[in-house]
């Protein structure tokens, strides 16, 4: 098979081929084939050499004045990254073959589609050694040998990647295969797993790649924490098992964000109306919003895909019965954003993304207290949300809305339902459109003013003094100085009473 190179990538594979020795056979192989025969942009280049993979590497980044260093010494890994940090970065790997042949190298690769070759010399020819083009015709994933998968078990997970990026069916044997293999992910680093699994985050309706992800084995290795919840049945008011239950949370997640339709069959349409209606009027904000990394580029919406992962995890180890037989589940809150943490950590996420994976899990059920019957949300309340949450009240936002929809579906009444949603609303129009006046007030007095004009001492009594003087602009019922210094008297005088030392 012939395939036809834009100009960019056929000027580089012949810098590539210009800068390894004559003698020295290259090829690209792997998934940046696949693509280019699928007419899909190629921004990841795999080479494969016989030998002098880490020269051909240091020759090329020279020619390139890009980026390189070994990524791997064992296997004589180079890599070489030309555009670092830009929006156009490209790298390419340089290595040499696994099995000391080209064919026994494409047998120890992961599935047939990512075989293919391109022979630097005729870079315009596909090599076919393992079917690859027919699987791919077929929409067929198949494993490149038997032993693909044991030979490095993150594959499993690749495949599930793969199979639901190209709309592919997998083999009957290589599911086995990938099934055999599932159990010793827990052996995998944590490392390689997170990467992994924030590619699978970044697809649509990953709902059904946790069902395939448990289908095959692989949820108790890679989440050992939501074994537990799987066997957790329906109970009242829920409508679904636990576990049905947090897929369901995931789905409407992306249904609330645009990403995925109402699922068919469902009868919550009428629901989503005024929920979309209300977000419409953020919609440009929350994209960019989520769309934002917390740490290290992952996007903050992936993140809030695996906080509503682990939201009610915590539900098997705090659940109770009453004597009139009613199960709680007190605590809970705690317990799961303590797991989040635990699991979030083993993924080696960066400090900021543990704090907000597992301040998303303590918060979750924040919002329903909100939007009980009598309930006012006042601007005080949406003060101490955001002064606890920060932006991370957005996302908690979204996620109760989620969560509230998925417990108890169309048997919800559509009162409550709106009660969670113009609370929603009200949060969210405090933090787009009332900064200043409702989530940060302007300082009127600040520590030295204490200090100055009631003769206080540095303590800790100051910050308690500031920060209860900022709720209380939040809530209106301070304006200016003068209202300020009025307030703190007071506060200062309640002290006194209460029997707590101040200065004169």
């Amino acid at each position: 098979m012939k395939i036809q190179l834009d100009p960019e990538t056929r000027q580089l594979l012949e810098l590539v081929h210009s800068s390894a020795p004559e003698t020295l056979p290259v090829h690209l192989v792997g998934g940046a084939v696949r693509d280019l025969v699928l007419g899909r942009p190629v921004n990841d280049f795999d080479f494969v050499v016989p030998t002098q993979s880490l020269e051909l590497a240091k020759k090329v980044r020279h020619q390139l004045h890009a980026v390189g260093f070994t990524l791997d010494d064992e296997r004589q890994t180079g890599r070489v990254i030309l555009n670092q940090g830009k929006p156009n970065e490209i790298i390419l790997d340089f290595v040499i073959y696994t099995g000391g042949s080209l064919f026994e190298d494409a047998k120890n690769r992961d599935f047939t589609i990512n075989t293919l070759l391109l022979d630097l010399k005729q870079p315009e020819e596909v090599i076919d050694l393992l079917g690859g083009l027919a699987d791919l015709d077929a929409k067929v994933l198949k494993a490149a040998s038997a032993c693909s998968m044991q030979l490095d078990p993150l594959r499993v997970l690749r495949g599930i990647r793969f199979k639901r990026t190209f709309n592919l069916e997998i083999e009957l044997q290589t599911e086995s295969l990938m099934r055999e293999a599932a159990g010793s992910l827990a052996q995998v680093s944590g490392e390689r797993i997170r990467d992994e699994l924030f590619k699978i985050l970044a697809q649509s309706d990953i709902a059904e790649a946790f069902r395939l992800i448990d289908r095959l084995g692989a949820l108790a290795p890679v989440f050992p924490e939501l074994a537990a919840i799987r066997l957790q049945p329906a109970i009242y008011p829920h409508v679904h098992p636990l576990w049905e239950h947090t897929l369901q949370v995931i789905t409407y997640l992306e249904v609330l964000l645009g990403s995925l339709a109402n699922p068919v069959g469902g009868n919550t349409a009428i629901y989503m109306q005024p929920a979309k209606e209300m977000l419409a009027q953020y919609a440009e904000q929350v994209q960019d919003l989520l769309s934002q990394p917390i740490q290290a580029g992952r996007p903050r919406r992936s993140l809030l895909m695996l906080a509503a992962l682990y939201h009610d995890v915590g539900k098997p180890l705090t659940q109770t019965q009453d004597e009139k037989g009613r199960f709680h589940f007190y605590g809970h809150d705690k317990a799961g954003s303590e797991l989040m943490e635990k699991r979030a950590r083993a993924l080696m996420l960066g400090k900021e993304e543990v704090g907000y994976l597992s301040l998303l899990v303590s918060q979750h059920m924040r919002i329903h207290h909100f939007s009980k019957p009598g309930i006012e949300l006042t601007d005080r309340a949406v003060y101490r949300y955001f002064r606890d949450l920060g932006a991370a009240g957005v996302d908690n936002a979204l996620l109760s809305l989620a969560d509230t929809l998925a417990a108890v579906e169309d048997t919800l009444p559509m009162e409550a339902w709106k009660r969670e949603v113009d609370a929603v609303g009200k949060l969210l129009a405090a933090w787009f459109n009332r900064q200043e006046a409702l989530i940060q007030p302007p300082k009127l007095l600040d520590g030295q003013d204490l200090q100055r004009i009631f003769g206080l001492e540095p303590s800790p009594l100051l910050g308690e003094i500031l920060a209860a003087l900022r709720e209380t602009q939040a809530a209106g019922e301070v304006r200016d100085e003068k209202g300020a210094i009025d307030f703190v008297y007071q506060f200062l005088e309640s002290k006194k009473q209460e029997g707590e030392p101040h200065e004169d």
